[in-house]
C-alpha cells in the first residue's frame, strides 16, 4: 500500500507539470516547458594596477557597465619643482622602482639652480658703527659687490641666519665662483650698511628624492629648463612592468554588472587591492529547477528555446544544456514524501535587455525546434497519465 502511494504522489506532481511525450524514432522524450531564473556566472575581481588614490568611484552594486567604460581613475603623486633651474642627473626612466634608482645615484633627478653661487659669511666683518648690521634677517634682499673688482656686482637674498652665520643667495650679477664679495643693505654700497664679507661658492644642486614606490612617468629630460611648480615626476606605489606599464583609468574590459563594490573615492588603495567585482553578461546562465521525474528527459548537450516571460515582443532564444547539479535542491518538509529537484544550467547568449533575476520560459525537446515535427506524434499527458493511474491502482 505504501508503495501505492508513492507511486500515486509522483503521478500527480507528473500531472502538475507542463509537459506531454512525444515518439520520436523510438526514442522517448517528454516536451516540457519549465520556468527558470536568469542568473549570474563567473564573478570576475577588478584589482588595482598599482597603488594610489581613487579620484572618481560613483559605481554601486548592480550598475550597469559597458567594455571600455572607465570604472575608476587611480591617481597618481606629483613630483613638482621646488626651485628654478635646470634638470641635471636625471637617471631615472618609466617603471623604474625608487629604491633601486636612490641607493645607486642618491637621487632621482637634481635640478641645478638658476642662481648659481650662495656666500655662506657672519657679521663679523660688519661695520660695527651701525647696531643694525648685527641682526640679519631671513629673506631680506641685499646688494653685492666684489672686493678684487668694483666692476663686478650682483643682488641676492638672505636664505638662512643662525646668530651671527647667515647664507646669502646670489641673484644676479656677473660674480664670479671663489671670490671675495661684500654684502651691503644700501645699493650705493656705502659702508655704514655692511654687514659681511664672503667668497663666492658654488650653490649646491636640489636633490628630488621620493620615499618609495615606481616611477610611473618623467615629464623632464636631462638639460631641461624648469620653473619651480612644474612636473617632474608622477610616482605610484608597488613595482609596476617598464615594458608595459598600465594606464590610471581603470576600464571595463567587457560588459559586465556590478556585483559588489569595495572601494570609493578618495580611497587610498594598495596594487592588487580589489575595487569591485563583475558578473560578465557573457557568463550569464539559466537555472531551471528539474524534478527527479523529469531529469530522465534532459541531457548535457540539448538544445532548447528560451523565452522572457515578463518582456514583450522579445524573440524566443536558443540555449544549450551545459551541466545538471548532483544535488538535490528541493528544500525537505513533514510530508511524508518530498520529490528531488535538480537545478539544470542552460548556457545562451544574454542581449543588452536581459538582466540577472529575469523569469523565463525553457522549452525541453520542443517540437517546433524539431526538423522532423511532421513526423512526431505528440500523445497529451492526461491520456497516458490516466493509462499508469489505472495501472497502479490495479497492483
Amino acid at each position: 500500500m505504501r508503495k501505492t502511494c508513492m507511486l500515486l504522489a509522483a503521478l500527480l506532481l507528473i500531472l502538475s507539470s507542463t509537459a506531454v511525450a512525444i515518439e520520436d524514432s523510438g526514442l522517448n522524450k517528454r516536451y516540457m516547458m519549465l520556468a527558470g531564473t536568469v542568473e549570474a556566472g563567473n564573478t570576475v575581481a577588478v584589482m588595482a594596477p598599482f597603488g594610489g588614490i581613487l579620484q572618481n568611484a560613483s559605481l554601486k552594486e548592480g550598475d550597469m557597465v559597458r567594455v571600455g567604460e572607465v570604472l575608476h581613475i587611480i591617481d597618481t603623486t606629483k613630483v613638482y619643482a621646488p626651485v628654478d633651474g635646470k634638470a641635471g642627473g636625471v637617471r631615472v626612466q618609466d617603471g623604474d622602482e625608487v629604491t633601486a634608482i636612490q641607493n645607486r645615484y642618491t637621487a632621482l633627478l637634481y635640478i641645478e639652480l638658476s642662481s648659481p653661487y650662495i656666500i655662506e659669511t657672519s657679521t663679523k666683518n660688519a661695520y660695527s658703527g651701525n647696531p643694525e648690521n648685527s641682526y640679519i634677517h631671513p629673506g631680506e634682499f641685499v646688494y653685492l659687490r666684489s672686493n678684487s673688482s668694483r666692476q663686478r656686482i650682483g643682488t641676492g637674498f638672505v636664505i638662512y641666519v643662525d646668530g651671527s652665520n647667515f647664507t646669502v643667495e646670489v641673484l644676479e650679477g656677473n660674480l664670479e665662483l671663489d671670490e671675495s664679495t661684500d654684502i651691503y643693505r644700501d645699493g650705493d654700497y656705502t659702508y655704514r650698511s655692511l654687514i659681511g664679507t664672503g667668497k663666492t661658492a658654488r650653490n649646491p644642486n636640489v636633490a628630488i628624492t621620493v620615499d618609495s614606490g615606481s616611477i610611473y612617468k618623467v615629464h623632464v629630460q636631462h638639460d631641461d629648463v624648469v620653473n619651480r611648480g612644474d612636473l617632474l615626476l608622477e610616482v605610484v606605489t608597488g613595482t609596476i612592468p617598464m615594458q608595459n606599464i598600465p594606464g590610471n583609468e581603470v576600464q571595463a574590459e567587457e560588459d559586465s554588472i556590478v556585483a559588489s563594490v569595495a572601494a570609493t573615492a578618495g580611497d587610498t588603495v594598495s596594487q592588487n587591492q580589489v575595487l569591485f567585482t563583475l558578473y560578465p553578461i557573457r557568463d550569464f546562465q539559466i537555472v531551471v529547477p528539474v524534478s527527479e521525474v523529469e531529469l530522465p528527459y534532459v541531457n548535457i548537450g540539448d538544445t532548447v528555446r528560451i523565452e522572457m516571460m515578463n518582456i514583450r515582443d522579445q524573440p524566443s532564444l536558443t540555449g544549450t544544456v551545459a551541466s545538471i547539479s548532483g544535488l538535490n535542491s528541493a528544500q525537505a518538509t513533514d510530508d511524508e514524501y518530498t520529490e528531488a529537484t535538480y537545478n539544470v544550467y542552460i548556457d545562451f547568449t544574454a542581449s543588452a535587455i536581459i538582466r540577472q533575476g529575469m523569469n523565463v520560459n525553457v522549452f525541453f525537446n520542443d517540437p517546433v525546434e524539431s526538423a522532423n515535427v511532421d513526423d512526431v506524434e505528440i500523445i497529451e499527458d492526461e491520456v497516458s497519465m490516466d493509462a499508469e493511474l489505472t495501472t497502479a491502482e490495479g497492483e
